[in-house]
Order: structure tokens, then C-alpha cells, then sequence
């Protein structure tokens, strides 16, 4: 192959001599190594699906993780990949339940003249249609909020998203309709709804439900148990034509999340006559506490007083309701004692805090429900779930050697989520910026994130960042030859004009 210095040589001898010559055109050998992705499609849940902003939405389909891929994929061969399009311009979001209104996705908008910084706001949205085309060619077949023991059972056709592509709703599978298309090569990305709607309903579900998957509730917590046998059904189901390969991701920890972290758990603070109200308002309710510590000094209840603001506004604890709490009385000895505490260090409260209440005494005066907080109790037990997961993942995929491969996401995505996690003070726990190929990634809600609005999914260049990981995965175990993804050709989160 002649160099590029060997060319420019080359050149100005052509020029130098008056000879014509006419140059070949220099083509990368781009290709798909030890794999076939002409077949190719990809599997999964929202993280796949092209979710994001809180909703299923054409743009945001059309910058799935499955969707760049296939652009990659058809420099190696891959000629038809097709997703059940949603055909709406903000989609359906039901992370927002309201009875009266459909909302759709959020956008970042000025919604008056004075506004110096962009607000979060929801936009008007549409219940999904029946998808009108046909999936018979190899695609995305990602459904929102699928678990593990979803894929081979025919009820999930209720699941809004599945059933509007359902080859035969009430009686297909997803497994069975992904494999009528008999793919070549899959991305598989399970798992991160099998701990995640436990999570986002501050873990209210059963942590440790049967493993039998009719009785694991809608917000429960999948286990490792069931994990294992669902994800050995589904890997055996994909990988028992031995001539099919596959890429499967690991799942990031729950606190690496915007929805997680972007409230610090002592981010309200009380000015002026607030605070006197405040603490006037537990003044019985110390009373309460105190005689029953006295009495019970093995099973004692925390009491709820709040920092002295002084000259400056100080971050306080929200007052939480938590039903874990030791049974007391206040001091006529028949009156329960409610069973709020304030939030500790490293308890996480979620995104879906009504921030604009909290003004109005929520979190001082009014205590903020269990559904909204996640204890470091809850934490825990998410975080070794996930981790027995992922270990799953690692057992599993063992056992096709040259077949399947995982892709490691968790600690890359962590880096990312430490960039966007701030104390109540506004303080980064790091200056550092992360940076890829030069393009800024960060962890926070920014136009420079990687995360989408709703704080759980990533954005098209969340998408495009992990696609390159999947890709780096495929060149370093198939021996592929495929170009990384330019980030800059996909957005953060924008504002809407």
C-alpha cells in the first residue's frame, strides 16, 4: 500500500514531468471480522429502544444504540434494519401518570422573557398507534420497560410498546418474533428494569419476591435467581446456532442515575421565620422521642431539628416518612408517633421530588413519602442485586467462547455520573472534565451530558458514546474493523426555541 509521504512525492514528480495520472481511490477495509451482520438486530429494553426525555418519540428512535449500529454495520454488510417507528414528535410519557392529560417528552425551554437559564418543561404528548409496518427484516426489537422473564412469555404482549408489533398479540413471543428473522449477529442489553422500577419507586416493591416470575410485582425487585435462568433461556434460545454471535452489555449502578443524584438529600434550606416554623412544628414531636429512647435504649428513633441558618442559608436534611422506623408514642402513651426522620448522607432522593413544593414545606413541615427517597438500606440491596447481575452476565456469557462477548460499561459509565454529582453547596466532587476523542461528556442534566432529560436514559450522544464501546468490544474479540462514531455528530440535551 503506498504511503501518504510516498503520494505526495508521487505528486509533485507527476507535476514536476507534465504526465497525467490518474490516482485510485483509497477505500478502508471496513468489515464485520469473525461475525455476519447482515442479519443484524438489537435486544433489549428502553436503553435499546431509543427511550429517552421521558419518552418513546421518532428523533429519539432514530438515535437508538441499535439504530447507530446499523449504520456502522452497513459498512460491513448490513443492507436492511428496520424499528417499529413510533411516528410522533414527542411520544407518550408515562414516567408522569395523569389521568386528565397526556404528556410527551421533556425539553429544556425559556418559558418567559426574565429566564436567564432554560427550565425543564413537558410537552404535549399522544398515546402510541399500532406500529402499521412490518418487522420481517432484521432490526430493533428493544421494548420499554421489558424485564428478563419478559422475553418468552406471550402476556407481555400487553406492554403498550410490544403489543403494537406483536406478530400475533396475546400469542407471539419476543423471542419468537426476533428470531423469525433469523439474525446473524444480536447486541443484547438486559437487566436495567429488572432493579431500576424497584428503584424509581423508592424501592416500596418487594426486594426479595418468589422466583417465580407471576409473582414478582410490577415494582419489584427481579432475583439474581431468576435472573440467571431467564438470561440462560434467552442465550440459549439466540446461541444455539452456533453460526450466530452476539455482543452483551453490563448494567450500571443504580446511583450512577441522574434521577439518583441530581438533588442532594440536604439541597433545601429554610430562610428567615421557616426555620422557627420548622423546628417549632417537631417540638412535641422531640418530646415523644426522647421519652421513648430513655425506655427503649436498644431501638431508638432519631430526632428532627434543623441547622441555625446564621448569615447564610444552610443546606437541611429533608424530613422523610419511613415506615422501618421503631413503633413510639408521644408522651400521653396512646397517640402513635409518626415515623418520619430526616435523610442521612448518601440516601438518595429522585428526580421526581416536586421540587416547586418544597418552598410551600415540603420536606420540613411536611414530610416527603417513602416513594420518593431511597434509604442506604434500599441502596445496598439494589447495588448487590446489580452486582450479582452483572456477574450473571460475566457466567454466562463464558460459556459461548468465540460467540458472545460482554461489553464492560459499568465503570466508564460511573466516571461520567462522578462529573455530575454535586453537594448541596453546588461543589463537583472532581474539576476534571471527561473527554472523548475531545468532545465534553458530562454527568449532569447539561447540554453537554450524556444523560436525557428524565435522568434514567441516555441521550443520542449518550447513545453514540456506548455504541463506541460496543464497537471497541467487536474490533478487540471479532476481529472486526469498524470506525468509531463521531460524537460530535449527536447532540446532549438542547434547548427549544
Amino acid at each position: 500500500m503506498i504511503s501518504r509521504i510516498n503520494i505526495g512525492f508521487l505528486t509533485i514528480f507527476l507535476l514536476l514531468s507534465g504526465c497525467e495520472y490518474e490516482f485510485p481511490e483509497i477505500i478502508e477495509d471496513y468489515n464485520s471480522g469473525s461475525t455476519n451482520v447482515a442479519n443484524y438486530v438489537g435486544i433489549g429494553d428502553n436503553f435499546s429502544a431509543g427511550f429517552m426525555d421521558g419518552a418513546l418519540f421518532t428523533d429519539g428512535q432514530q438515535n437508538s444504540l441499535p439504530a447507530i449500529m446499523a449504520v456502522e454495520f452497513e459498512l460491513a454488510g448490513l443492507t436492511n434494519f428496520s424499528q417499529p417507528d413510533i411516528s410522533s414528535m414527542n411520544g407518550f410519557n408515562p414516567l408522569v401518570p395523569d389521568a386528565t392529560k397526556t404528556y410527551g417528552r421533556w425539553v429544556y425551554a425559556f418559558t418567559n422573557e426574565d429566564q436567564t437559564e432554560p427550565e425543564r418543561i413537558l410537552t404535549n404528548g399522544e398515546t402510541p398507534l399500532p406500529f402499521s409496518g412490518e418487522l420481517n427484516a432484521p432490526g430493533n426489537f428493544a421494548v420499554p420497560f421489558a424485564r428478563c422473564f419478559d422475553f418468552d412469555k406471550p402476556e407481555f404482549s400487553n406492554n403498550l410498546y410490544y403489543k403494537r408489533f406483536a406478530s400475533n398479540p396475546g400469542n407471539s413471543t419476543l423471542i419468537g418474533d426476533i428470531l423469525a428473522t433469523n439474525p446473524s449477529f444480536f447486541t443484547l442489553w438486559i437487566g436495567i428494569y429488572d432493579y431500576m422500577v424497584f428503584a424509581i419507586n423508592g424501592g416500596t416493591g418487594n426486594p426479595n419476591p418468589p422466583s417465580d416470575p407471576s409473582q414478582v410485582g410490577t415494582i419489584d425487585l427481579t432475583p439474581a435467581d431468576l435472573f440467571n435462568t431467564e438470561l440462560q433461556t434467552i442465550l440459549s434460545i439466540l446461541l444455539e446456532n452456533h453460526d450466530r454471535k452476539g455482543l452483551i452489555a453490563e448494567l450500571p449502578m443504580v446511583d450512577d442515575f441522574p434521577f439518583f443524584y441530581t438533588l442532594p438529600y440536604n439541597f433545601m434550606t429554610l430562610i428567615g421565620s421557616a426555620l422557627g416554623v420548622a423546628r417549632a412544628s417537631y417540638k412535641s414531636f422531640n418530646e415523644a422521642v426522647a421519652l421513648h429512647n430513655s425506655k427503649n435504649p436498644d431501638d431508638k428513633r432519631p430526632y428532627i431539628d434543623f441547622n441555625d441558618n446564621g448569615g447564610t442559608p444552610y443546606p437541611q436534611p429533608l424530613v422523610v416518612v419511613d415506615n422501618t422506623l421503631a413503633d413510639a408514642f408521644y408522651t400521653d402513651g396512646v397517640t402513635p408517633l409518626p415515623k418520619y426522620r430526616q435523610l442521612q448522607e448518601g440516601e438518595l432522593l429522585l428526580l421526581s421530588l416536586p421540587v416547586e413544593k418544597v418552598e410551600y414545606g415540603l420536606g420540613s413541615i411536611i414530610p416527603v413519602e417513602d416513594t420518593l427517597y431511597l434509604s442506604l438500606d434500599q441502596i445496598e440491596v439494589i447495588k448487590t442485586r446489580i452486582s450479582a447481575f452483572n456477574a450473571i452476565i460475566e457466567q454466562e456469557a463464558a460459556k459461548y467462547p468465540n460467540q458472545l462477548f460482554v461489553v464492560h460499561l459499568t465503570e466508564l459509565i460511573h466516571q461520567i455520573a462522578e462529573t455530575g454529582k454535586y453537594d448541596a453547596w453546588g461543589r463537583p466532587p472532581s474539576t476534571e472534565i471527561y473527554q472523548y476523542n475531545g468532545v465534553p461528556l458530562s454527568g449532569d442534566l447539561g447540554l453537554n451530558s450524556i444523560f436525557s432529560l428524565d435522568g434514567l436514559q441516555f441521550n443520542q450522544r449518550g447513545n453514540a458514546f456506548i455504541a463506541n464501546r460496543f464497537l471497541q468490544t467487536m474490533n478487540d474479540q471479532f476481529s472486526s474493523n469498524l470506525p468509531e462514531i463521531n460524537l460530535n455528530a449527536f447532540v446532549g440535551n438542547t434547548v427549544q426555541r
